[in-house]
């Protein structure tokens, strides 16, 4: 331990992980460990005492450092001074109309609350007034809902009561409004009103009666989502999977996935609820048991940092896994430690789930080897028919750790040892793993057994895990007004999904993986023939990365080296370097060079790449300057500039040249300069269309973009005489735009309601505008399938 205190590791405790990582394992090198199963590998690491007191030491070390009031506005625990801080930010950003801004600093005031506790009512009110603000209706129902039953003060009630009708007026819910209302004035007719507050109260009651009177009544509206079903049905024998598919095995694939009738694009192949997940850090907030997005959080009872969409959901952690788990999140050891988080949650829903009966026999009183590798002992088709335990799916993934060098492979061990010994000393998870195994173990066994789990799950993780998106739209006006808009893809959660898991690579896939919370949705990407292997894609695409550079990133991380089509296809081996070229001066064809002599591949002509820098510095120097100018006009004049010239020196499929057009058009959507701004789109749909195809989504934003700018023109001169004509393109691009976001990202996503909407208002001023003797042309032309 001196020698340890000795090397000058970094004060953060945090950041001292990965160098006692590399340390400890420098220990070993002379050892190779990979020949070794979990079990023998484990028994060494966990019964080393000077491994177990170094990483004991490090443990306690983060719970002194991260477990603790970090700041005035800040703490892992409860703390009502805090909340209080938050809820005073929140009521001065409320009172200068910063809604936004109120509403996150109510949610900070929230989280650090103690349950149950006064200030934690307080700010589920203050945070109710910020959502009818921003007219999130339901939420602000549910934060009323919470605030009255954990003990809202009975002489305040009647306003969150007045608030609540409110909600109900603008839901439309008549019925409710009413009640709502009468229960304030009945609960306010119970209190001794000042004479000051019983006006105001007597006021806004006369303002809700007249909103009253103008409401109809609108029923509750069903929000569910109904999630395509399995293409053919589910099938029995491959567990989350559609009958149109079969799980293979053979010497040289491996398990495999294969079609065994012709699909379509669109299919659903798998639709599947993970094993487990975890949420990474991100800015939008995620529910830590169903995944769900953009939530208004509701914390964990204990800590500040897990949250939930809802109480119901929190329960269902608490019970799961939360309990183990709650902690580690005080002291920050997830962040710290990344997909081992994962592995850590596999083994709390193995054990919440219960371990299953051995498949073979084993002896009443046994150890953590013989069961442990009796799980072994399965065939590894059948374990997939849906009436087999899940746990032996997940336990039998691949782990790669034959093919894996022996340091990192140690450093998994380690990882392994330190959650083991989290759970032993920070939990009392091992009196509850006991009551889950098949088979009586003693407490050392139960410790090696669930040490030789986490150790087993980060190999399986590393080669299998799958990130789950989700879609995120932001304004990227600077002038606040929405005209312009752009959408990001959100890595919400880490998660292992075994059935999805037997499909080999490609670097040219053939499916598309959708998601909607935490289930993965995979759909065909394109038609495929009975007989055909269905085919994931693990790392870069084909599109994205050269061929040399596809093989390093697999090799590193999966260890097998690629010979899928795309990678075997000698004539586009390259084919991704075309979208960084420069354009001949001669004939304009592309230019690139690695190492050799820069030179036009088609007409030969020499290049010369000094004066096309030069030239693209200037470009860039132009770009900078316009950006900088305040004047819409001056900027759009720059900014043309700069384009002309990078077309000169790019080729036209140059990523950066479709970045500068970009760019270009929004400033001409600004301006209104709509045909030109749509000139700029339709170019980069050409381009992005041979990149990444037709049916990609970096198609399907383009033509979002598109269809924006378009009913952006529609709407700024709706007496123009070729307004039909232009709401007939719109609506096909429109419909487009939802057929590909639909196919990519899945019906249920926010944008693609929005472009329906879109869809709906487009037809409706093409309806008001038909004559009886173009009805049937117009019948035509809306369901007409665009295909640029």
């Amino acid at each position: 331990m001196e020698k340890m205190n000795s090397l000058g590791l970094p004060e953060d405790c945090a950041k001292q992980w990965e160098i006692l990582l590399l340390l400890l394992s420098a220990e070993e090198k002379k050892i190779d460990r990979t020949s070794e199963d979990e079990i023998d590998t484990m028994n060494y690491f966990y019964n080393n005492e000077g491994v177990r007191k170094i990483l004991l030491q490090w443990l306690q070390q983060m719970q002194k450092t991260y477990c603790k009031k970090t700041s005035e506005l800040d703490t892992a625990l409860k703390c009502d001074d805090i909340s209080l801080l938050w809820r005073q930010k929140g009521n001065e950003k409320f009172r200068n109309n910063l809604v936004e801004d109120s509403y996150k600093c109510y949610t900070n005031s929230v989280l650090y609350a103690k349950h149950n506790g006064l200030m934690y009512t307080l700010a589920l009110a203050n945070r109710s007034a910020a959502l009818l603000r921003m007219k999130r209706f339901e939420e602000c129902l549910s934060d009323i809902d919470l605030a009255i039953e954990h003990g809202y003060p009975i002489e305040q009630r009647h306003k969150l009561l007045l608030r609540r009708s409110d909600c109900y007026v603008e839901l439309h819910q008549r019925t409710k409004a009413s009640l709502s209302l009468d229960a304030a004035i009945q609960h306010a007719n119970s209190l001794e009103l000042s004479a000051t507050n019983s006006l105001e109260f007597e006021r806004h009651i006369k303002i809700l009666e007249k909103k009253l009177e103008l409401v109809e009544e609108n029923g509750c509206v069903n929000k569910s989502v109904v999630l395509p079903d399995w293409y053919l049905g589910m099938n029995p024998n491959f567990s989350a999977a559609s009958k149109a598919i079969e799980l293979r095995r053979n010497d040289s694939a491996g398990r495999h996935v294969v079609v065994t009738e012709s699909t379509h694009r669109g299919d659903v192949l798998f639709s599947e609820e993970p094993y487990a997940w975890v949420a990474l850090p991100s800015e939008d907030t995620v529910c830590e048991m169903c995944c769900q997005g953009d939530i208004n959080p509701v914390p964990c009872s204990s800590c500040s940092r897990s949250v939930y969409c809802g109480e119901e959901c929190r329960e269902r952690a608490a019970c799961s896994f939360h309990r183990w788990e709650c902690t580690a999140a005080q002291f920050s050891l997830f962040p710290t430690i990344g997909i081992a988080h994962l592995a850590l949650r596999v083994l709390l829903v193995s054990t919440q789930n219960g371990f299953p009966a051995p498949p073979r026999y084993v002896p009443k009183s046994t150890t953590a080897t013989e069961l442990f590798r009796s799980y072994s002992q399965v065939d590894n088709i059948e374990i997939y028919k849906q009436d087999s335990p899940s746990f032996y799916r997940m336990f039998n993934l691949v782990t790669n750790f034959d093919k894996m060098n022996s340091t990192d492979y140690v450093q998994y061990a380690l990882t392994a040892t330190m959650l083991t010994l989290y759970l032993e000393n920070f939990t009392s998870f091992f009196e509850f793993l006991s009551s889950k195994m098949p088979r009586k173990l003693p407490l050392e066994e139960l410790r090696l057994f669930a040490a030789a789990n986490l150790l087993r799950s980060l190999g399986q993780l590393v080669c299998n895990g799958h990130a789950t998106l989700s879609l995120a739209t932001v304004d990227d006006d600077d002038c606040g007004n929405g005209r312009t808009v752009s959408e990001r893809e959100v890595r919400r959660a880490t998660a292992i999904y075994p059935s999805a898991a037997m499909m080999n690579h490609s670097c040219d896939p053939n499916i598309i993986n959708t998601f909607y919370n935490s289930r993965l949705i995979i759909r065909c990407a394109r038609e495929l023939s009975a007989g055909s292997e269905v085919l994931n894609c693990y790392g870069p695409h084909r599109a994205r990365e050269p061929t040399a550079q596809r093989r390093a990133q697999l090799r590193a991380q999966y260890m097998f080296a690629c010979d899928c089509s795309a990678c075997s296809d000698g004539d586009r081996k390259d084919f991704v370097l075309l979208f960084s070229a420069y354009a001949c001066q001669s004939c304009k064809g592309p230019v690139t060079w690695q190492g050799r002599r820069p030179r036009c591949q088609q007409c030969q002509a020499d290049f010369n790449p000094e004066r096309a820098l030069v030239q693209v510095d200037f470009a860039d120097e132009l770009a900078t300057q316009a950006e900088q100018m305040t004047n819409l006009e001056e900027r759009c004049e720059k900014m043309q500039a700069s384009y002309r010239l990078k077309q000169q020196v790019w080729h036209r499929h140059h990523s950066s040249l479709r970045l500068a057009a970009d760019k270009l058009a929004r400033l001409y959507a600004e301006l209104g300069e709509f045909a030109k701004s749509m000139e700029l789109i339709k170019q980069n749909i050409q381009s992005l269309e041979y990149q990444y195809g037709s049916f990609s989504v970096e198609v399907a934003h383009e033509l979002r973009k598109l269809s924006d700018v378009m009913l952006e023109r529609i709407l700024n001169a709706p007496q123009h005489v070729e307004h039909r004509e232009w709401c007939l393109e719109a609506h096909k691009i429109i419909k487009k735009a939802v057929q590909l976001m639909e196919l990519n990202y899945g019906s249920w996503e926010p944008l693609v309601a929005r472009l329906r909407e879109q869809q709906e208002f487009v037809a409706s001023l093409l309806a008001e505008s038909s004559t009886p003797d173009d009805a049937h042309c117009i019948h035509h032309n809306l369901h007409y399938n665009l295909k640029i």
